[in-house]
């Protein structure tokens, strides 16, 4: 339990779309799997990574898992989390840093999908 999860979000300009990223952090750190459980936003929102490891560094925290929440393995998740990782590792070389696959196929997403189409509905 040594470890902190960094969680990668997209990031909206949408401000009310950080709360569900923040639900999400908060179901996973009350099951105190991980030392401390952050998030990262890749734009339009704070804090974005590399301030998110700023505060994790500053804290003592020295092994991170970063988990993309992202459902594709697109230019984020092959390019720019990557480099903006890298970054981090040359100005916090003792770091341990993990990057996670992104969510990709779950059958759990289908069922969601479907409870939810099964559920209220908004009209066009």
């Amino acid at each position: 339990m040594d470890k902190t999860l960094l969680i990668l979000a997209h990031g909206s300009k949408a401000q009310s779309t950080t709360e569900v990223i923040y639900q999400v952090r908060g179901e996973i750190a009350k099951r105190n799997l991980y030392k401390e459980v952050k998030v990262a936003f890749m734009e339009f929102n704070h804090p974005n990574i590399r301030e998110a490891f700023d505060e994790i560094y500053k804290e003592g925290l020295r092994q991170v898992v970063a988990v993309p929440m992202f459902l594709f393995e697109g230019n984020h998740i092959r390019y720019d989390i990557p480099e903006e990782l890298t970054n981090v590792k040359n100005v916090y070389p003792d770091l341990e840093i993990s990057l996670a696959k992104p969510i990709g196929f779950d059958r759990r997403i289908a069922d969601i999908l479907i409870e939810r189409a099964a559920g209220k509905l908004w009209e066009i």
